[in-house]
């Protein structure tokens, strides 16, 4: 259980910087707070499917 919940804080700690700056450079006349939820909303999306992969198919 500790493992995957280090994946996931791995994973938060890669996307979420790596969507934002995606997102910025994008839409440049965006506000940062839009590009902030944008990341975040992609970040969430990411931990979902991971997860869901990793439920349906257990090691």
């Amino acid at each position: 259980m500790m493992g995957l919940i280090t994946i996931f804080v791995f994973v938060v700690l890669l996307a979420f910087p790596g969507f934002y700056i995606i997102t910025r450079k994008i839409f440049p006349k965006k506000s940062k707070k839009s590009a902030t939820w944008i990341s975040i909303l992609l970040t969430v999306i990411l931990l979902g499917l991971l997860a869901l992969g990793l439920v349906g198919n257990p090691v």
